[in-house]
Order: structure tokens, then C-alpha cells, then sequence
């Protein structure tokens, strides 16, 4: 496999995005402020799902990206990690129900994963911070 650097129109355009993600991701955590009482639910989920898109952009900018340049399609679509897609018009799943459950120090719904693990989409999220022991990934 040949190595070449990403072309200079393509990384000016993926960092704007990044950088457009990131503050929506700022965002965030500005409306989850103890002082933004009024319209904390709205505004995270707003600003959360409009970086989600702006990355599912960088994304498929890159992606057209190998495509021109001739991937194979299985090649990207392992890249893409398709496997790992979750709609959001499919709501919360059961182990966000049992995440929030740890994080709230409650037990987890019945018949969901071990607390404070989220795996679904192929990702497993350290919750050392939030309940005090360490997730490991297989």
C-alpha cells in the first residue's frame, strides 16, 4: 500500500469540520453548566447531534476521498465501520438505559449488560471516572 500525505484542499476542509464539531461539542458542555437550568435537555441535544453530523460529514468527505482514488469498496466500508451504525431515530437502547442507571447510581434495567458499559457500536467506554472501576475491552 502506497502511503501519500492527505491533499491540502482535503485537510483544510476536515479541519474546519473537526474544529466546527468541536465547538458544538463546547457547546455542550456549556448548556450541561449547573447554571443553565432552563433549557439544559434541548440545547445538549441540539449541539451533541449537530456535532454527530458534522463528523458523519468529515467522515464521508474522506470517504468520496478513497473512493476517487480507487479503494476497494470492502475496504472502505471496513474502514466506514458500518457495523457499527446506530440510529438515533431508533432512541435510547438498553445499555444507554443501564449507562444511565450506573451514572445515577441505580441498578440497571433488567436484562441489560453490565452497568456503565456501552459496546453496541462496537466501542467500549472507560467509566473509571464516573463509577470508580475500570471497563476493560475484549
Amino acid at each position: 500500500m502506497e502511503y501519500t500525505p492527505m491533499p491540502e484542499p482535503l485537510r483544510r476542509a476536515v479541519n474546519q469540520l473537526v474544529s466546527e464539531a468541536v465547538e458544538r461539542c463546547q457547546e455542550v458542555m456549556t448548556f450541561s453548566a449547573p447554571d443553565v437550568v432552563h433549557d439544559w435537555k434541548r440545547m445538549t441535544l441540539y449541539r451533541a447531534t449537530d456535532a454527530a453530523d458534522t463528523m458523519v460529514g468529515v467522515s464521508m468527505l474522506i470517504a468520496a476521498y478513497c473512493e476517487h482514488t480507487g479503494m476497494a469498496p470492502e475496504t472502505l466500508r471496513g474502514y466506514l465501520q458500518l457495523g457499527q451504525q446506530h440510529s438515533r431515530a431508533d432512541g435510547p437502547q438498553e445499555e444507554d438505559r443501564a449507562h444511565l442507571a450506573s451514572l445515577l447510581g441505580q441498578a440497571a434495567p433488567a436484562g441489560s449488560d453490565e452497568p456503565g458499559v456501552l459496546s453496541d457500536r462496537g466501542r467500549v467506554r472507560r467509566m473509571a471516572l464516573f463509577t470508580g472501576r475500570e471497563v476493560c475491552s475484549s
